[in-house]
């Protein structure tokens, strides 16, 4: 293995064990791990991390199937690993993830100078829990009720790796406010963040405006809904800068309306109601009672011109002008796709759609634990050789047979000797980059995966 190659598998473990040291820092019970087992806090963590989309008795035969054969000895039943898992919180899957991120490998920089981020939500089904905190329909209407939960994520786009993350109820998701959590929370130096146009809001944009080294591209509306001053823009590429007044105060709005340019936000803060409805309106606002925001709206064409149709967008911003013309501001919105694939393999390369329980708080250590292994072999990917043919397209490592390859290499052992086995693997799948390459987003709903195999019989 090469100086500049880094063994992040050993890394890996390193945190993992740490972490099983000080498991009390992050579980409330102070009984849980303190006699010797076999399974113990660090063996239950990284087999977690480690497991991929089978039923959880083929994944722990997989994980523990060699040493009980090689011993003549039974391997870990079902019911042993859920008791002790039962123990951790997801709290020690949100460390390992943090502290794995603190250092990461040759982190790519943007213009070599920033970091560069995009946040998102997906969704995640699980299997029907009348307990669960995160069900979706009313069991008094006739539509069936059904267990999602949302998962707001910030995703580095260079170096594709999961930075934070925060869970919510899809009933309940806020997906602005998880937003500017995850903001407030990040320390890395200057960086850029992207967001689609469902973020849009003068909540979010002010609070990037405040936050230090924060830099935002988000995507707004055009059309019903969109700010006035965005919706007056000429169809035409133009680069503007904006100032909205806004308020929280409604009589301000009213009395001021007809003589000034002014937008109210409807939030409880400092209203004159003292009781509202259950069903009013309320608007996300951490501020003032007043407040000027500044911002750039950059129009631009997303269609080609002989189709006959046009087709704007628009995209607000607080880069530099000079810096970041129109097209530099495209191309960095551009990037933001990358975390929509990232959702893809996380789901499907990883398994992280098939869960090995129904309880909350065990989906979402699950998903914690998929988030870290998707930043290992991110991290593992970018050290391996990539042999380029010669043909029309470069390549790159294919992530889904890379997952299969590390996670089998990873239950055997994370000495530097098997890491450098890992990169020659994983050299050999390989596939072509099709720059520009659009397919139609086929989006259909899909069930909850179980985690038990069910075999019908049918008697005679």
């Amino acid at each position: 293995m090469k100086a500049l190659h880094r063994n992040i598998l050993d890394r890996l473990d390193q945190i993992i064990n740490d972490t099983g040291k000080h498991i009390h820092d992050f579980i409330d019970d102070p009984h849980a791990f303190t006699r010797k087992r076999f399974l113990d806090a660090a063996t239950v963590i990284k087999t977690t991390i480690n497991m991929q989309g089978k039923d959880l008795t083929s994944e722990l035969f997989r994980a523990f199937g060699q040493k009980a054969i090689k011993n003549n000895d039974k391997v870990v039943s079902t019911s042993a690993y859920v008791q002790r898992k039962g123990q951790l919180s997801p709290a020690c899957f949100k460390h390992i993830l943090t502290v794995f991120n603190q250092n990461l490998f040759n982190i790519q920089l943007f213009d070599h100078k920033y970091r560069i981020f995009a946040i998102d939500g997906s969704d995640f089904n699980q299997i029907w829990n009348p307990k669960s905190e995160n069900i979706v329909g009313n069991l008094n209407h006739k539509g069936k009720p059904y267990c999602q939960i949302h998962v707001n994520a910030l995703y580095d786009l260079l170096n594709n790796t999961y930075q934070d993350c925060i869970f919510q109820p899809k009933s309940k998701m806020d997906e602005r406010k998880a937003a500017v959590q995850m903001l407030k929370k990040l320390n890395c130096g200057p960086y850029i963040v992207t967001m689609d146009r469902g973020y849009t809001g003068f909540n979010m944009i002010e609070n990037c405006n405040r936050l230090p080294n924060c830099y935002y591209v988000i995507r707004t509306k055009t059309g019903y809904g969109a700010f006035k001053e965005v919706a007056e823009l000429p169809n035409q590429e133009c680069d503007k800068d904006i100032a909205c007044w806004v308020t929280t105060s409604n009589y301000y709005y009213e009395t001021h309306k007809a003589t000034e340019n002014v937008h109210l936000v409807n939030h409880h803060y400092r209203q004159y109601i003292k009781y509202r409805s259950k069903n009013t309106k309320d608007g996300s606002w951490d501020l003032g009672e007043l407040c000027t925001i500044k911002f750039r709206a950059c129009k631009f064409r997303i269609n080609d011109p002989k189709s006959g149709k046009e087709e704007w967008e628009v995209v607000l911003t607080n880069l530099n002008r000079a810096d970041y013309p129109l097209k530099r501001i495209k191309e960095i919105y551009h990037l933001r796709w990358g975390i929509e694939t990232s959702f893809k393999k996380l789901k499907y390369a990883l398994g992280s759609v098939q869960f090995h329980s129904k309880q909350d708080r065990f989906i979402e250590m699950e998903i914690y634990a998929h988030m870290i292994m998707f930043n290992a072999v991110s991290q593992i990917d970018a050290q391996a050789y990539v042999p380029q043919k010669k043909c029309k397209y470069q390549y790159a490592i294919n992530f889904k047979q890379s997952c299969f390859v590390i996670q089998a290499m990873y239950i055997i052992s994370s000495s530097t000797e098997i890491f450098k086995k890992i990169l020659i693997q994983i050299s050999h799948y390989t596939i072509p980059i099709r720059p520009g390459r659009k397919d139609k987003r086929n989006l259909k709903p899909k069930s909850a995966v179980y985690y038990l195999r069910v075999v019908l019989v049918k008697s005679f």
